[in-house]
């Protein structure tokens, strides 16, 4: 069932996808649940083609190495699993940094998940899985059924000495039931089994080790120093072994220690509250999103929850409740991506697009601003950039330049319109498809003038830049048409219960836009990201900033409330570093340099763990076989190399030709290179424009130069054509 899409396309072509694995997967297993982690990371990545060397935790390898057993007793290939134990800053570093490993699957603390999403963009860019660290809220409403939510409050946070990621260890109790509901908490906990494990009455045993030990015990003082009132446990049981007595704090309040700290061990903290407004704000005030639950009567209050609660999982009557078709995962700094369900294949594979073909020159400029909250208005400094014609390499027009304070600015503008409560949240989704319509009809409308600020911008052909703003057009109908499509699954389940998925905006997001189709990529990325919900900071490249804020200018025609789209022009060593650094931007979206990926990838593990969508470098292979149509291979050979002066990162940079018609076919192409004419954007005689600026054209000579002198048959070009421009 794991297979790619065929996607309707315009005119003579035929599109799908292809999904296929990702190659070596580095799978990097915590102790509390060794079995069921192993065999979550496991199965996807296997039936999806990948290969994998899981590396269990130091202190539970043996299940990891029976699982290994088996695997070559069920006829497994040689290499297609590989178990290799040891320790996190040794073999675990190894793995993550490894060049030749394509994705690392991680759970563990929050802290070590940030070291791996730095150690990968690092690296080689490896894909990233992490499931991190969680304060999970369980909320109980005084409708509940009292002793059920207390026995599922009791046993979400003790099971396994309360070493689980998602456990309820922050409980809030609806003050009119508060001082009975903690009686029989107290009751319960009292009466929990603590001793060996493989006794059969045993319902409580030792953690993990002494650290951890010694770390429970350290947060349980710190809550009784902070005022939280200790009503049971919170000593050592027996004299050997680590175990810890069940303890249950109240009057725990949102600034202790325990209250946000992921204490990982047997401490039940509840709070006490009052409306389901500030439940919700309390719940929502922290940097983890793992998990969270309700007990409650009220359906509709329920469905509020469901929506509000930034949380990857939300469980209504009931909590912990797993199964293998529901997808599992954590918002903010408690993961990225998902593990189980149909979501948890999609991790482990690669999509590939497959498309085939079947046999105003001197616009005038009039925004230079930056674009914040519907407004356009000045960089906080007052400083502007010039932005040069690549024609002439003369001055077009001075830009206002934005740095970390206009970041500031923007973001903040760009979360207040995200607040749950405010318009673009409380709209139907529908309404958010309108306001893309109307902007596809406004994009189109002002089309011949959007591409020509482009051509002048970037020195590309005017036709190119025309053709792609109507992409852009294509683009934003496209996403528009999905705003009321996006939903999530109801999931067949066991028993009473009812599991259902739901696909919640992410919340901020960066924009980091390339110069090669800057109009097309601000409403590729624009569209997909406000369709969900969410809202963007758009930082473009310094090179081709005019069009997108002419974009601006019809976003606020086209009716977004402010805040929802921001721009800020400006340089990548100052507005991006800020804006990848940023930690309240949820989410990055980049296309561009390898090089500047990885610094990207590199900043949003260093800041708040954003997710991170990156279009990088390429140098794409276009193989000619011997029975190839020769006019129509050669014509698509050079329109794919030279077409936007070869600043395509998808441009036919490698061209390999059967050895049959290898002479034939480099006679043809030096032909059609020669009659490729050079000259200005706007002229329609014009085939090739020029590079972007001096440091772009000076890195393509040098190449062209290093070519000839490690022995490259130079056939046609390679210099300088014209003396003024680039």
């Amino acid at each position: 069932k794991v297979h790619g899409k065929v996607v309707p396309a315009d005119g003579p072509n035929f599109a799908y996808t292809r999904v296929e694995p990702i190659g070596v997967c580095g799978q990097i297993i915590a102790w509390n649940f060794p079995i069921g982690l192993t065999a979550g990371k496991l199965a996807p990545a296997l039936a999806t083609g990948n290969t994998l060397v899981i590396k269990p935790a130091e202190q539970t390898p043996l299940t990891a190495l029976y699982i290994a057993a088996l695997i070559k007793e069920a006829g497994f290939p040689p290499g297609v699993v590989n178990v290799v134990p040891g320790y996190g800053h040794t073999a675990g570093a190894a793995l993550t940094e490894h060049m030749d490993v394509d994705k690392i699957a991680f759970t563990g603390s929050t802290e070590v998940g940030k070291l791996i999403q730095i150690a990968t963009g690092k690296s080689n860019m490896k894909r990233v899985t992490l499931e991190t660290g969680g304060k999970s809220p369980l909320i109980i409403f005084e409708d509940a059924d009292i002793d059920e939510a207390v026995a599922v409050a009791h046993e979400t946070v003790f099971l396994n000495q309360g070493q689980t990621c998602c456990a309820s260890t922050r409980l809030y109790v609806q003050d009119s039931i508060y001082d009975q509901f903690v009686h029989k908490a107290v009751e319960l906990a009292q009466k929990r089994v603590v001793g060996d494990p493989y006794a059969a009455d045993t319902q409580h045993g030792p953690q993990i080790d002494n650290k951890q030990f010694d770390r429970v015990l350290e947060l349980i003082e710190s809550g009784c120093k902070e005022g939280a009132k200790l009503l049971v446990g919170g000593k050592r049981w027996g004299t050997k072994g680590y175990f810890i007595e069940p303890t249950v704090f109240g009057d725990v309040s949102e600034d202790m220690r325990i209250g946000k700290e992921e204490i990982f061990g047997p401490v039940q903290s509840i709070f006490k509250f009052k409306t389901l407004e500030e439940v919700i704000d309390w719940c929502n005030h922290t940097t983890y999103g793992l998990a969270a639950g309700a007990f409650t009567k009220d359906i509709d209050r329920a469905l509020v929850l469901t929506e509000a609660l930034e949380a990857g999982s939300v469980w209504i009557n009931t909590f912990l409740a797993f199964r293998p078709q529901t997808p599992f995962g954590g918002y903010k700094q408690s993961g990225l991506g998902r593990e189980l369900g149909e979501e948890g294949l999609h991790e482990y594979l690669e999509v590939k697009t497959v498309f085939n073909f079947n046999m105003h020159r001197n616009p005038e400029i009039k925004y230079t601003q930056l674009f914040i909250n519907n407004e356009f208005v000045n960089s906080s400094g007052g400083k502007q950039f010039e932005s040069k014609n690549p024609t002439t390499d003369e001055v077009i027009c001075k830009i206002y330049e934005g740095d970390k304070p206009d970041i500031d600015r923007a973001v903040q503008a760009a979360r207040h319109a995200f607040k749950y409560d405010n318009t673009w949240r409380t709209i139907d989704a529908s309404d958010r498809g309108q306001l893309l319509y109307k902007l596809a009809e406004l994009v189109e409308r002002d089309c011949d003038h959007l591409a020509a600020l482009e051509s002048l911008d970037t020195g590309k052909h005017f036709k190119q830049t025309r053709k792609q703003c109507l992409w852009a057009v294509d683009v934003l109908r496209y996403y528009a048409g999905w705003a009321d499509k996006i939903q999530g699954n109801t999931i067949p389940t066991d028993g009473k219960l009812m599991a259902y998925t739901r696909f919640a905006p992410i919340g901020v997001c960066g924009l980091i836009l390339p110069f090669t189709v800057s109009l097309y990529s601000a409403c590729l990325k624009l569209s997909s990201a406000l369709t969900c919900g969410n809202t963007v900071v758009i930082k473009p490249s310094e090179h081709a900033t005019l069009s997108v804020l002419h974009l601006a200018k019809l976003i606020k025609e086209a009716g977004f409330p402010p805040g929802v789209v921001n721009v800020v022009p400006g340089f990548g060593r100052t507005a991006g570093a800020a804006l990848a650094s940023h930690m309240d931007v949820d989410h990055i979206s980049f296309s561009g340099s390898t090089e500047v990926g990885k610094l990207i990838q590199t900043m949003a593990g260093q800041s708040n763990m954003k997710r991170v969508t990156l279009k990088l470098g390429g140098n794409s292979p276009l193989v000619v076989c011997e029975d190839a149509d020769m006019e129509l291979a050669a014509m698509h050979a050079n329109k794919s190399c030279f077409e936007n002066a070869g600043q395509y990162n998808c441009s036919a940079g490698r061209v390999y030709v059967h050895e049959h018609i290898y002479d034939k076919f480099v006679l043809r192409v030096v032909e059609l290179a020669k009659n490729w004419t050079i000259g200005d954007p706007f002229d329609e005689r014009t085939k090739h424009c020029p590079q972007i600026d001096a440091n772009h054209f000076n890195h393509v000579m040098k190449y062209i130069e290093v070519g000839v002198k490690e022995g490259a048959h130079l056939l046609a070009g390679g210099k300088r054509s014209r003396t003024k421009g680039f």
